[in-house]
């Protein structure tokens, strides 16, 4: 009996599945072509991850122009920096495993060939590797480079800031 029946997740089977593709703008041509998900941490409000959707969109546009299809899978992040002192604080660390998990699912959900991850703090850079390791897949993870700083008045740094308000109690 032909594969194309007798497999799981063979294409004839997922036909109903796959059509939803198409209504993505999917091409005849596309469904030959391997889909590599794209892990990217984001937050808007965060310097380290709040250039990731740009990022995504050029790593897109180099994996469409070399032949795959981009599939781009988002994960949420939460920063330490700003929930520091209260008690958001205490969802910092968990961020890590929920990007790790939220790109696994993604990924291993849509079935896909290949993994490109991006990572650009403390807990989204072993949150995007995670994914990686987890599910043997073939791929590669990417620092997305260093955060940077803001404009602070008076010239103080944030650790300065920090200090003053640490006198406040």
């Amino acid at each position: 009996q032909d594969r194309a029946f007798t497999e799981p997740n063979s294409y004839v089977k997922m036909t109903a599945s796959r059509s939803n593709y198409r209504a993505a703008g999917w091409q005849d041509a596309d469904f030959l072509k391997p889909i590599v998900t794209l892990g990217l941490p984001y937050s808007n409000n965060m310097p380290c991850n709040h250039h990731f959707d740009r990022l995504g969109r050029v790593l897109a546009d180099a994996l469409t122009g070399a032949g795959a299809m981009p599939h781009t899978a988002y994960a949420p992040v939460i920063s330490d920096g700003i929930t520091q002192g209260a008690d958001a604080m205490c969802y910092s660390l968990p961020s890590r495993d929920a990007i790790a998990d939220c790109i696994e699912l993604m990924h291993t959900g849509y079935a896909c060939d290949a993994m490109i991850t991006v990572g650009g703090c403390d807990k989204s850079v072993p949150g995007a590797l995670l994914p990686l390791l987890r599910t043997n897949a073939v791929g590669l993870t990417m620092f997305g480079g260093a955060a940077m700083f803001g404009e602070c008045p008076k010239d103080m740094h944030n650790a300065q800031y920090r200090e003053q308000i640490g006198r406040l109690d």
